[in-house]
């Protein structure tokens, strides 16, 4: 790792964040997210092990740029919303990132309200979101379920 980039990545924090890779021209190489800035982008001048795929890349990165978020989940919509943005051309995601988008579907039915977690907006219900990644919007239904008095409720 040239002396200059070691001293970069020294100074990123310990927090969660998206980084990008910069080429000597100033082209994005690469964006990803972390829950450590500097435990995620420090990894990339250490072993590759099963990124070796990766090594031309991290050969030519000339600058890392580094934004701070609130919460891993931030970082992943950043980096969602950046990678639908710009491509770059070492990311394998081109549609934005691993999660996928999804939705809190209260149905509209009076003789049956329901709560589903949902992918797609359909024209029936209300729908509240979107939230990336179905895990913690899962969870979150279960709980709504376990105290309100709805007839269905999918998770």
């Amino acid at each position: 790792m040239p002396e200059q980039t070691a001293d970069l990545v020294a100074l990123l924090p310990l927090a969660p964040g998206v980084y990008r890779f910069r080429d000597a021209e100033g082209r994005v190489l690469y964006l990803g997210r972390a829950v450590s800035l500097r435990r995620r982008v420090a990894s990339y001048w250490g072993d590759l092990a099963g990124r070796a795929h990766l090594a031309p890349m991290v050969a030519r990165v000339a600058r890392v740029e580094a934004v701070v978020c609130d919460s891993a989940h931030e970082a992943a919509w950043l980096e969602r919303n950046l990678l639908q943005a710009s491509k770059p051309p070492w990311n394998r995601a081109p549609d934005g990132g691993q999660e996928v988008e999804v939705w809190i579907r209260l149905g509209d039915s009076d003789r049956t309200p329901s709560l589903a977690v949902v992918h797609e907006r359909a024209a029936a219900g209300r729908h509240f979101g979107p939230y990336l990644g179905g895990r913690q919007v899962r969870l979150a239904v279960a709980g709504l379920c376990r105290v309100l008095p709805l007839k269905s409720c999918r998770r």
